[in-house]
């Protein structure tokens, strides 16, 4: 949870592409493994480096996706007898996707890495502590939140990890979630987040 990218970044990435799914950097995502196209991904992806990037569709076909994308590994997988797997996918950093290399049975991208950058801000603290206060605000109606979201919240100093922390963990609407995804000018995408949180609580 310090920011810091936990593996190399491969030139090529195998792309799972889901509805509404968003992997963000340091978060965990639980996944389970069924359509064929990607056990044989899954299979490629752990005998080599276990990294994967996680994609939204443009549309139902899903023959357009949206070009920045969350990359991650493999932390763990859990073979079950019928050929499915599950597994869990830790995010480690945005990435857009410059060309492809295969279409089928699964997309395989070229990938660039998207590092988050400091932008120009004014009164970044104060819109922090709001940001805080804002979260508090899901727990007092009584919304649950994961085990662990507040310590991580208190102990995180990196303002960027913050935001795709509280973004991964409480943000609702794909569209926001894939809109924040794509903010890499953290001020940018802490006013972003702000919005986003206000509206789900209006």
């Amino acid at each position: 949870m310090n920011g810091k990218q936990i593996e190399p970044l491969p030139s090529t990435l195998p792309v799972m592409v889901l509805p509404g799914v968003t992997l963000f950097p340091n978060a965990l995502l639980p996944l389970y493994i069924f359509e064929p196209r990607y056990r044989e991904m899954l299979e490629e992806a752990l005998s080599a480096g276990r990294m994967v990037a996680m994609a939204m569709p443009r549309n139902e076909e899903e023959s357009e996706v949206e070009m920045i994308a969350g990359a991650g590994l493999v932390r763990a997988c859990i073979r079950n007898d019928d050929g499915t797997s599950n597994l869990i996918l830790q995010g480690v950093c945005r990435v857009r996707f410059i060309g492809w290399n295969q279409a089928s049975p699964y997309r395989i991208a070229r990938v660039e890495e998207l590092r988050s950058q400091e932008g120009e801000h004014d009164d970044l603290e104060s819109k922090v502590i709001q940001l805080h206060a804002l979260c508090a605000r899901f727990k007092e109606q009584g919304i649950e939140l994961p085990s662990q979201f507040e310590a991580y919240l208190n102990q995180i100093t990196n303002i960027g990890v913050i935001t795709d922390l509280v973004a991964s963990t409480l943000i609702a609407d794909p569209r926001v979630r894939q809109m924040l995804l794509e903010a890499v000018e953290i001020p940018r995408r802490l006013e972003k987040l702000l919005a986003g949180l206000r509206s789900q609580l209006s």
